[in-house]
């Protein structure tokens, strides 16, 4: 057993910067419970926690009231009827990295759970690195990173009414023009972040909620390099949902080239449908529905409501998006969005996204040539 203890005395377990991290060649395991990862975390981590979340609010309770010592004895009681299990969970995942790419792990602070499992996973073979400083350090990274950012090419803000395709267009532009010839656009598509699309029915048909921390971490990620050579934005506001947009973000978009995206109602109305889904919606989506036309319902007429309510339970759903945007979103949009704004181009969306990125990259190296910029 001293000899044991040596061995763990000994062992002097790597670390390395976040920065280091960010940039590749490795593969992170946070190591943190399953709350606290949820609540935010490094793009590409994978969750293994050495303690759940109620180990890890008995190990605090410990830790505050007897110390660290009786913490640390606390924990390894907890996790001892599993830890085989978890140590060969993370030994198989270790092997089936590509050659040269190790584990790092990540704690809240780089300490103690992630210095445990490097030293355990030591013992069997298993050589990692833990992540100086831990999510904490790579949080400030991330605030400090989106406060200070500015765009290091030109800014195109797309406008439009809703419906009119620019989600569509933002994904097609970052995922097929790389064929094309330059200038090369950079599409960030904040409402695909967010999961969002901004609206007070943003939400519906969306894969799950994204908190605050994930969205300004994946935000960072795909602003702390250049992409191309202009980035294009939607014009968002302050907030997409219940997200707040970086103040950085907000001012890019805000000073951005404004281009007016539009389409006939007929096909704004088909995007919208399609988009949502509501023909799939389960109650709790449905009635979700229901007390949100009710509160745009307090800027209609009546009869405009009533119509409405009606034609949702009926399952006319193009009645319901057609009402929707002549009575409630267009003029909203026609208020806010247009007035004063000098467009650089208006591009008119078609059925086809892929299309539409074409002719728009098209039409973004004529005004480039042109010095419109």
């Amino acid at each position: 057993m001293a000899g044991l203890g040596r061995t763990l005395t000994d062992l002097r377990i790597p670390s390395v910067d976040v920065t280091e991290v960010m940039d590749g060649g490795f593969q992170v395991v946070d190591v943190r419970s399953p709350r606290e990862f949820a609540e935010g975390h490094l793009p590409g981590a994978i969750n293994l926690p050495f303690l759940d979340d109620e180990q890890r609010a008995a190990v605090g309770a410990v830790y505050a009231e007897k110390g660290a010592a009786r913490a640390r004895l606390a924990a390894m009681e907890l996790v001892s009827p599993l830890l085989p299990q978890y140590l060969s969970s993370l030994c198989e995942f270790a092997r089936a990295q590509p050659r040269r790419r190790r584990l790092a792990l990540m704690c809240w602070r780089g300490g103690e759970r992630s210095r445990n499992v490097a030293l355990l996973l030591a013992l069997v073979g298993v050589h990692v690195v833990t992540v100086d400083g831990g999510y904490r350090a790579y949080r400030r990274k991330v605030v400090a990173g989106l406060a200070d950012w500015e765009p290091s090419v030109p800014v195109i803000t797309l406008h439009g009414k809703t419906g009119a395709g620019k989600s569509a267009l933002l994904r097609a532009l970052g995922q097929g023009t790389s064929g094309l010839r330059r200038p090369r656009p950079w599409a960030l598509d904040l409402e695909g972040l967010a999961l969002h699309r901004g609206s007070l029915l943003g939400d519906l048909n969306q894969p799950g909620g994204r908190r605050q921390k994930v969205f300004e971490a994946l935000l960072w990620e795909e602003l702390r390099r250049t992409r191309g050579e202009y980035l294009v934005l939607e014009g968002e506001g302050s907030r997409i949902g219940p997200i707040n947009v970086p103040k950085t973000v907000a001012e890019a978009i805000r000073h951005g080239r404004p281009v007016l995206v539009t389409a006939p109602i007929e096909q704004r109305v088909a995007r919208i449908v399609r988009e949502y889904a509501p023909q799939n919606w389960d109650e709790v989506q449905c009635e979700r529905f229901r007390r949100s036309l009710g509160l745009i319902g307090a800027r209609l007429p009546r009869k405009t409501l009533h119509s409405l309510e009606t034609a949702f339970d009926d399952g006319r759903f193009i009645d319901v998006v057609k009402g929707l945007l002549v009575n409630y979103y267009d003029p909203l949009y026609e208020r806010s969005s247009t007035e004063g704004r000098d467009f650089v181009l208006e591009f008119t969306t078609s059925p086809d996204p892929t299309e539409d990125a074409r002719r728009f990259v098209h039409d973004m190296a004529r005004l480039i040539r042109e010095g419109s910029f």
